[in-house]
Parts: C-alpha cells; sequence; structure tokens
C-alpha cells in the first residue's frame, strides 16, 4: 500500500477516529516517506484536546480502525505523552492527515 492509499483509507476512516477523541493524526516512519518494507507498519501520532478524555483503549481503538481501513499493522503513540527532546523522525518524515 503507497503512502497516498494509506492517506486515502485514513481520511475515509476520520470520523470514526475522530469519534474516539482524536483532534489530529500524522503518519511518520518508513510509511510517512518512501523508504518502506513490504511487512512496515505504520506509525502514528495522534493530538488529543487536553481536556478530552483519552485511554489506551481509545488508541487501540484507533489503530484498529487503522489496520481494518490498510490491511496493516499501525502503532499509535499520543503526542502529549511523548517527552518534550521526543524527535525520532525528521519533519520530511511526518505527514500531517487531519
Amino acid at each position: 500500500m503507497t503512502r497516498e492509499e494509506i492517506i486515502a483509507a485514513i481520511r475515509k476512516n476520520a470520523d470514526a477516529i475522530k469519534g474516539k477523541g482524536v483532534s489530529r493524526l500524522a503518519i511518520l516512519g518508513s510509511r510517512a516517506g518512501e523508504d518502506y518494507r513490504a511487512d512496515s507498519d505504520i506509525d502514528i501520532m495522534v493530538e488529543v484536546e487536553p481536556e478530552t478524555s483519552f485511554s489506551l483503549l481509545n488508541l487501540i481503538d484507533v489503530e484498529h480502525i487503522i489496520e481494518d481501513a490498510t490491511g496493516l499493522q499501525a502503532q499509535a503513540t499520543v503526542r502529549r505523552s511523548t517527552s518534550p527532546g521526543f524527535s525520532p523522525h525528521s519533519a520530511d518524515d511526518i505527514v500531517e492527515i487531519f
């Protein structure tokens, strides 16, 4: 699945993802760039508004929505849960979806 196909599949499911409490979503890593392998997963970074109740179960639901939409394993992280110095990827390897 190409980056464009992944983006289209996630955008098609944006309402369901937002319904879990996500306000912004980006893909990063190899699937955001062009250096992925056939077995590469999709790395996801989500943002949640500070007043929104968001649990690990919500995060797992988001992963499942993306996995069902793309047929690829998804690995999601909440931006507010990362340390301020967290920057595993260059800006070129981050694609904002919504």
